[in-house]
């Protein structure tokens, strides 16, 4: 279970607001754009942060994958609480980059979900693949403040 997002202030850093990110937020939408250029969405976790980077896992066999292969900017947002006063979104747009299989056994290690998630399916695990992020631009709301941060 991902952790409560703490009181946010102007002294929040670029690192606390990625660390942020992996601790805080459990599903994070990803706005991709396919060879024609049409949008389309996926959901993902974002699972490790490293070097200033946000990483995360998805099956070679999905569209969202060839279209992270395909065109390497993204956007990345997320929203958590349970009323609009009492919710902290985020929205990254960066560049990604598929990077070394070696982040999986880190990610199933901090990640207990994901060997229950692939409990009953052996093969998953190879056929996952790592990325990372490389935020360009971000912003953060809160609304659990006044005024919003």
């Amino acid at each position: 279970m991902r952790k409560e997002v703490p009181q946010l202030d102007n002294n929040l850093t670029k690192e606390e607001f990625l660390a942020l990110i992996v601790d805080s937020f459990q599903s994070v939408v990803f706005g991709t754009v396919d060879q024609s250029g049409n949008p389309h969405t996926n959901v993902a976790d974002i699972e490790l942060l490293r070097d200033g980077k946000l990483i995360f896992a998805t099956t070679y066999q999905k569209a969202f994958y060839q279209r992270l292969m395909n065109h390497f900017r993204i956007s990345i947002t997320a929203l958590k609480g349970t009323e609009t006063l009492d919710s902290v979104g985020f929205t990254i747009d960066g560049d990604v980059e598929e990077i070394d299989q070696r982040y999986l056994d880190e990610i199933f290690a901090n990640h207990p979900e994901m060997n229950q998630i692939s409990a009953n399916h052996s093969e998953r695990k190879s056929i996952l693949r790592t990325f990372a992020i490389t935020p360009v631009v971000g912003s953060i709301y809160d609304l659990r403040q006044q005024p919003i941060f």
